[in-house]
């Protein structure tokens, strides 16, 4: 087996135009830096399809104790699909596996790290409501906030000691239960602080060791991420850097591991997420994401060579799309899905269920007119970047010369044939180029090519139809302790100016060449996208 890493970049929407790339940007001044490392990181792609399963390696590079967010989006609709907390000392490095047991989705990890809430027989199962669709996704990974010194309850009992082993995550976990309805009574009380009142105890030196309340300052930018995506049954593996990003959040959001915003609790584990903190502290990181990661077109080589085994699959992720959607009626769409199955009642996103009741039960992008049977109509509640309209200019190897009208030479002219337009339904799609796919994807969309290989460029724009808006819950009560009274609904914010030239897009090709004969031969490697900054 032979496997080639090459580190992620992403585009950087720079004031200046530069079309400079790197894997490293700032949602405060989308600025460009090469260090590879944030204190926020998106892993583009996981799969634990047909035999596969990928691998999550984070590390702590600094010196501080560090909370992190680890969440899986699956593909389908960016749902959150399963999380939790990790809390890394400092230097510690965690690492975790997502695949399959049987019909179950785990992330698996031997690490000792502590984690809230704790591994069952070193393993987490999806919850079994998120699992449709869920086979591949991306993953989030968001610094929730740093201990304001290493003499903090929650940084003393996370620390391994000489045998290697945390002192007591129990004590840790007592930190992300709801407040006052931990042990002791401890839990949250705010973003910047959680209640540890376990009283004293005595280390192994015989020091009194005070627990209190963990008070807690924005995380640093301490996170090196890393993924690989593992195919057992061919024997290949191929690697990459998460693609990360700078100084995501400027206040701490450390919130309990007990409830979410479904329950009223707006400092449960619904975040932060790619807009931001809680509510009420610091929200609207998204536009700025969204600028930073942001593009117009996608640009990499293909290959679609059958007599040699030889395949590519373009990932192409657009992520936190899920922050621009009224999620109480697409959780209501869901529920109309599983409750009025019918011939056309298969998408979350489709309109009229074609019932006759008159009332649409989906979650629509420009709502429904009032009608006789329905006066009241049905609001919009979808304001998604989604469905793409990609449109494809492929281009061969050959450095070819061909006399335009206008006399000019051009370099790696397009190949004849009609250009190739499709649409990219989802937060996650795979792009699969000829016979041999990689990623074995079964929502993969096939790209009709003119040749055996070359490279392309992949123009978008975004839905055609509505406004393009960021929905947040609001609080009745803003003071701290921040409440748990929540605003019926959500409030969505419109973006479509700052939105139109900059879809948020990560990913990469996955490229493979195989041998049915013998396996082990069998390699590959991963490589990172170029993204366009205006469209071709």
């Amino acid at each position: 087996m032979k496997t080639n890493f090459k580190p992620l970049g992403i585009a950087a929407a720079v004031a200046a135009a530069t079309a400079s790339y790197s894997s490293v940007v700032s949602a405060q001044a989308v600025t460009v830096d090469a260090s590879d490392l944030g204190s926020m990181a998106v892993v583009p792609y996981y799969t634990v399809r047909e035999g596969f399963g990928t691998g999550v390696h984070l590390t702590n590079t600094s010196e501080r104790t560090q909370v992190v967010k680890f969440r899986l989006r699956r593909g389908a609709d960016s749902m959150d699909a399963l999380d939790f907390n990790i809390i890394m000392s400092p230097k510690d490095v965690w690492t975790g596996f997502i695949n399959n047991d049987g019909d179950d989705i785990v992330i698996a990890s031997q690490d000792t790290t502590c984690t809230a809430p704790a591994m069952s027989n070193g393993r987490f199962v999806m919850p079994a409501i998120y699992r449709a669709g869920a086979e591949e996704g991306y993953v989030e990974l968001i610094g929730m906030g740093t201990p304001v010194d290493e003499g903090e309850p929650i940084a003393y009992w996370a620390e391994h000691t000489t045998e290697g082993v945390p002192r007591n995550c129990d004590y840790v976990r007592s930190n992300f239960f709801r407040q006052g309805e931990g042990p002791s009574g401890t839990g949250i009380v705010n973003a910047s602080g959680g209640a540890q009142t376990l009283g004293l105890t005595l280390d192994t030196d015989g020091k009194t060791v005070i627990t209190g309340t963990s008070d807690y300052v924005a995380p640093e930018n301490f996170l090196k991420a890393s993924f690989f995506v593992r195919d057992a049954d061919a024997g290949l593996e191929f690697g990459n850097s998460a693609v990360h990003v700078k100084d995501f959040l400027t206040a701490p959001s450390v919130t309990n591991q007990q409830s979410g915003v479904n329950s009223g609790d707006i400092l449960g584990f619904d975040f932060p997420d790619l807009d931001g903190g809680v509510p009420g502290v610091e929200r609207g990181r998204y536009v700025e994401l969204r600028n930073a990661i942001g593009g117009a077109s996608v640009i990499n080589d293909w290959s679609a060579n059958g007599d040699l085994n030889v395949g590519t699959d373009w990932v192409i992720t657009v992520p936190g799309q899920y922050t621009m959607v009224d999620l109480p009626a697409y959780f209501a769409s869901l529920n109309a899905m599983q409750s009025e199955p019918n011939a056309t009642n298969t998408n979350a996103w489709s309109g009229d269920d074609g019932d006759g009741d008159g009332v649409t039960d989906y979650c629509t992008r420009t709502g429904i007119a009032p009608s006789a049977a329905n006066p009241a109509g049905v609001a919009p509640c979808d304001f998604r970047d989604i469905p793409l309209t990609a449109t494809f200019d492929v281009y061969d190897r050959e450095e070819q010369q061909i006399q335009e009208e206008q006399g000019d030479l051009v370099v790696s002219p397009s190949l004849p044939g009609e250009t190739v337009r499709t649409i990219l339904p989802a937060e996650v799609n795979v792009v699969s180029w000829g016979v041999e796919p990689v990623l074995d994807s079964p929502q993969a969309i096939t790209v009709e090519q003119p040749g055996i290989y070359g490279w392309a460029e992949l123009s978008v724009v975004g839905a055609t139809s509505g406004t393009r808006e960021v929905c947040n819950p609001v609080t009745t009560d803003t003071a701290s302790p921040i409440g748990t009274d929540i605003v019926s609904g959500l409030v969505c914010t419109d973006i479509t100016a700052s939105a139109d030239a900059t879809i948020p897009m990560v990913g990469f090709v996955a490229w493979e060449r195989s041998f049915a004969s013998n396996p082990d031969a069998n390699y590959g490697r991963m490589v990172e996208h170029s993204y366009g900054v205006t469209s071709s």
